[in-house]
């Protein structure tokens, strides 16, 4: 089974207005497609996703949501509404579809929403500091400990992000007390730290055996430098195991740069692309990453 644990109904684009006059004031490549603010038809775009999954042998695809409303101002659709898009989609073909819960922990009353959709059938929650908190306030504590009881993950996005959106708290490094205080709650460091923060990320969970590391944003990477690519891979495997890493695509943002399919075949061909770099990657370990880990952080069967 492949699991893509990272992606999304709807680009930042075509959620956000803000998003959209900030990226055509400055010229963002590509951001004329979504000028207007989009129709959200949730049965088109999960007929579109279904489309791209079968494309790329995906089963079933995590969808994740950012909540930014705080630091952008709310977007078109409430943030309630759009998490019961999600739920209830992955209710309704659950064949395919895997809601998780997304939610800035400032808002009043987040953890019940939390354990609302969780009720529904979320199978994880979602953060995404760049809209100005950080992952060890306080303030996430309940959510941790409601993940760790209801034995879900917590996906954390890690990495720079461009304005209006802020980097200083996607680090990695703002995991660590979580991690250490809620032992028994899971968390999955989305894009591994990118770039920036890629050698942390891996540091930080050699001494925490409940950080997990996701890889999408790493396209680009592959595509610059593919003997950089696998020394990282070697570095993981050597340092906590393929087994602790999941794969994720983060589409639709990143589609433009490497499509669905062409992201699950790089994996597919790892013990090829490996190889050639002196790099030994198993196929089970490729299975792993795929879904064999995903799985059993969310407790599917």
């Amino acid at each position: 089974m492949i699991i893509d644990l990272h992606r999304h109904l709807w680009s930042i684009f075509e959620r956000y207005a803000a998003v959209r006059e900030i990226a055509a004031r400055g010229g963002v490549a590509g951001v004329h497609r979504h000028a207007e603010a989009p129709v959200q038809d949730v049965g088109a775009r999960a007929g579109e996703i279904r489309a791209e999954m079968e494309k790329a042998g995906v089963d079933r695809s995590c969808l994740l949501l950012g909540d930014y409303g705080l630091r952008l101002g709310e977007g078109d659709r409430s943030i309630e509404e759009e998490n019961r898009l999600a739920t209830d989609l992955a209710r309704e073909d659950p064949e395919h579809f895997i809601a998780f819960f997304g939610i800035d922990p400032r808002r009043p009353g987040a953890v019940d929403l939390f354990r609302d959709a969780l009720d529904a059938g979320a199978r994880g929650l979602k953060l995404h500091p760049c809209s100005g908190f950080s992952p060890g306030d306080p303030v996430c504590h309940p959510l941790y400990a409601l993940a760790g009881e209801r034995g879900v993950p917590v996906a954390v996005h890690t990495g720079p992000m461009a304005a209006p959106l802020i980097s200083t708290y996607a680090s990695p490094l703002h995991l660590d007390e979580p991690a250490a205080d809620f032992p028994d709650t899971n968390f999955v460091i989305l894009h591994a730290g990118q770039r920036a923060w890629f050698p942390l990320a891996l540091d930080m969970a050699r001494w925490k055996p409940n950080l997990y590391l996701e890889l999408s944003l790493w396209q680009s990477l592959l595509i610059e430098d593919e003997a950089r690519f696998v020394s990282h891979l070697a570095e993981i495997k050597n340092g906590i195991g393929l087994g602790r890493v999941v794969f994720g695509s983060d589409c639709p943002g990143v589609s433009a740069v490497m499509p669905l399919h062409t992201w699950v075949e790089t994996f597919r061909d790892l013990p090829g692309i490996a190889g050639r770099h002196g790099v030994e990657i198993t196929t089970d370990e490729v299975e792993q990453m795929l879904g064999v880990t995903a799985a059993t952080l969310m407790g599917l069967s």
